[in-house]
């Protein structure tokens, strides 16, 4: 028999950013060049981007320069239970300490594999304290998925820590996901599958949940 999602009980929610051609922020560029096959049908030469733009799962090697990347993981490495996270601080100018992680966390704990961090407040960004960010690694996630107005600690270095302290435990990062808004649920299943290239830090992904209707 083969697999079937019934979509009279479920929906799929889009989280991957749309990524328009013709982008030439320094940063974050994506241009593309129009051209023909060999048979004369049409192709875009992709001949300025880099792999951290649009949605994108990160692999250790992003950190250390060496070691795993995304396709020295399994599949299944990419989907899984998945929990949301709505963080909003107490004041504009307050952080989100661990206990604050831990109260909404807790309670779950060994039911998901997937966190999915969203800004729930009007604060650009948002601080997470590097002491949330060791409670964070205690989970054994596969994977963080984080929206960009969130930062762990502040500065290059505690950065640096928050890649360390979870990377060096093989939580993969994806960033840049989109339209969290339109997650209504707390708990949904995730798919963030990036492509099958060897030896790139970092690889573009689909990013989507399947939650309850």
């Amino acid at each position: 028999m083969a697999f079937d999602i019934d979509l009279s009980k479920y929906r799929i929610v889009d989280l991957a950013l749309e990524v328009r051609p013709g982008q030439t922020a320094p940063d974050r560029p994506y241009e593309v060049r129009e051209g023909r096959l060999g048979d004369g049908t049409w192709k875009f030469d992709i001949v300025n981007t880099h792999t951290h733009v649009g949605t994108h799962v990160e692999s250790p090697w992003h950190f250390y320069g060496t070691g795993k990347t995304c396709t020295d993981y399994p599949i299944e490495k990419f989907m899984g239970a998945a929990r949301l996270c709505g963080l909003a601080p107490e004041s504009p100018e307050a952080w989100i300490s661990c206990d604050m992680l831990r109260a909404k966390l807790d309670p779950y704990q060994g039911a998901f594999s997937i966190l999915f961090l969203r800004n729930d407040s009007a604060t650009q960004p948002l601080h997470v304290h590097m002491d949330g960010v060791s409670y964070l690694a205690e989970l054994g996630l596969d994977l963080l998925v984080f929206e960009s107005t969130i930062e762990f600690g502040q500065g290059i270095e505690d950065g640096r820590a928050f890649h360390d302290i979870l990377m060096s435990r093989d939580t993969l990062f994806v960033e840049f996901p989109a339209n969290g808004a339109a997650l209504d649920r707390d708990a949904f299943f995730v798919f963030a599958v990036p492509l099958r290239i060897t030896g790139l830090d970092s690889s573009p992904c689909r990013l989507f949940a399947i939650l309850d209707r």
